[in-house]
């Protein structure tokens, strides 16, 4: 027998589960399943603002997004997340072995904050216990779909656990090069291979952050610091060769961060465990097919440099959950081919913006090239003398699209 659903999601990690909560607080009748490939896990006692954890930088527009999502009758998801959030009040920009520098405040643009940061961890928790407060929600791990048909009105799955489902529309939102996208017949482009990885770790500085995030610009590519709370800071730290700094030990490890970002914040003292994963600029084919549509790090995935990637996710989001609540307000079938292109349409402009904005950062300030050395130290000088400037710079990494 299968069980029907109007939506069936696949990723049941922030995308997917933000999509989940996005729609079934406006609409209580649909029938949403949550899908995802490994087991829940207790969260395990925070140690030092999870020392071992990976966080995410949200935009204030993520923030904004966030309050329109319900936790539950009388909270938002943002109410829930705020407290577990280090604020951005200020951004620091330097290029490694010049004098720009440009220091960006929420104060000069008159914001509470730029942005925020949150361990992954301790979001996933709260979004977890929101899902649970929607009973038109069921959220299945772990499972996989071993089998996949499409008919003219209704997508067929076959799960791990011998279940069947039936849904009118599936939804990928099961990250970088989905598997389901690509039994569908959606392919990946790859549109710049950076040649650097992302070293990941939280590490603590002798002097306190005082909300300050920075990005410092290096011959291998961007070093970017975000405050976590206790003082603690997520670095994400972009590098040709990361075999090499995962092979130091602890303390030359924070002897070769020392060197390459300097002493703003005094002598590192502590690091975490450190992973790291390749950095390419990709994207699908497509961000719809067949009674299928693509949402977050399946639809494209960004270089770290500006932090952009879950915040674009975040509006491809919220951008399909309304399209949906429309359509099913207007009786009609959620998985339509005109229901489906106008999320499409509406979603283009934005994600090509952000893609070309990241990409364009990247071959900027990870170029020892002389003229582009001196064309973005005079770029910073400007950024750092004129406010306006400085308002035009930031205005699209704040989500305020």
């Amino acid at each position: 027998m299968e069980k029907s659903y109007d939506l069936v999601i696949v990723g049941g990690a922030m995308s997917g589960c933000c999509l989940a909560l996005a729609l079934a607080q406006h609409l209580p009748e649909l029938r949403i399943a949550v899908l995802e490939k490994n087991a829940k896990t207790k969260p395990q006692p925070r140690q030092k603002c999870g020392f071992d954890a990976r966080s995410i930088a949200l935009s204030q527009g993520s923030c904004q997004k966030l309050q329109q999502i319900a936790f539950n009758a009388k909270q938002s998801l943002w109410q829930k997340i705020a407290p577990l959030t280090e604020a951005i009040t200020q951004i620091h920009v330097s290029d490694r072995g010049h004098s720009g520098i440009v220091e960006l405040s929420s104060q000069a643009l008159q914001l509470s904050r730029l942005g925020a940061v949150v361990e992954l961890a301790a979001m996933g928790k709260v979004l977890l216990e929101a899902i649970a407060h929607y009973p038109n929600i069921d959220y299945l791990s772990p499972v996989t779909i071993t089998e996949l048909q499409r008919s003219a009105d209704a997508v067929h799955l076959q799960l791990s656990d011998q279940s069947q489902l039936q849904t009118a529309l599936l939804v990928c939102a099961d990250g970088n090069h989905s598997t389901i996208a690509q039994q569908c017949g959606i392919h990946y482009q790859t549109l710049n291979d950076y040649q650097q990885s992302a070293v990941i770790a939280n590490v603590k500085a002798g002097l306190a952050h005082d909300g300050r995030a920075f990005e410092r610009f290096t011959a291998q590519g961007p070093l970017a610091l975000l405050p976590l709370q206790q003082d603690w800071l997520s670095l994400v730290w972009c590098v040709r060769n990361p075999e090499a700094l995962q092979a130091l030990d602890d303390a030359d490890f924070l002897a070769q961060l020392q060197q390459q970002f300097g002493w703003r914040l005094g002598k590192f003292e502590q690091v975490g465990k450190r992973s790291a994963y390749p950095l390419k600029l990709q994207k699908a084919e497509r961000q719809i097919h067949h009674r299928l549509a693509l949402v977050g790090n399946a639809a494209q995935t960004l270089h770290p440099i500006a932090g952009q990637g879950f915040n674009l996710g975040l509006r491809d989001v919220t951008c399909l959950a309304a399209i949906l609540v429309q359509a099913v307000q207007q009786g009609q079938d959620l998985g339509a081919s005109a229901v489906l292109q106008r999320y499409r349409q509406q979603r283009q402009a934005d994600q090509a913006r952000m893609i070309n904005l990241t990409d364009s950062l990247v071959n900027t300030f990870a170029n020892d090239l002389l003229p582009l050395q001196i064309a973005r130290n005079a770029g910073l000088l400007a950024l750092s003398a004129f406010a306006p400037l400085q308002q035009q710079f930031i205005k699209p990494t704040l989500g305020w699209v």
